[in-house]
């Protein structure tokens, strides 16, 4: 399956109608945080993206560093990896599906996960309402 066939069934799981690929993204809602689902072809997977938003007061490089902490964690469970945007200085959460197990039960716990993470960050950051994913 590719990944139009992907995200058709993947909406089709969450009751939504098929969303238009052609583009090589799709950005879906949940729970207010924006999820891009974006076409790797040249890796075969789809990547996922939620922002976070920008840290406040300065606090730019302590947040980035407890990101990178966090990172070793995320990764020993295979969550979503953390970072910062170099051109727009926003932080998100990301994370890669390889293609041939991008099942929709596979990418909806993936999508959970990764709008935990998001939420958490968020909230951490206090930019509850004021991040979004670059895609939308």
């Amino acid at each position: 399956m590719d990944y139009a066939q992907r995200m058709n069934a993947f909406a089709a799981k969450c009751g939504l109608p098929a969303p238009e690929t052609a583009a090589g993204a799709v950005v879906i809602d949940f729970n207010g945080i924006a999820v891009s689902f974006l076409d790797d072809a040249s890796g075969g997977a789809i990547v996922l993206h939620a922002g976070i938003g920008e840290a406040l007061g300065g606090s730019e490089g302590a947040v980035a560093r407890e990101m990178l902490a966090a990172n070793a964690a995320l990764r020993e469970r295979q969550g979503p990896i953390l970072g910062q945007d170099p051109e727009t200085r926003a932080f998100g959460a990301i994370r890669s599906i390889p293609l041939p197990v991008a099942e929709p039960d596979v990418l909806l716990e993936a999508v959970g996960d990764l709008v935990k993470t998001a939420a958490s960050w968020r909230e951490r950051l206090g930019t509850a309402s004021d991040a979004t994913s670059p895609l939308t």
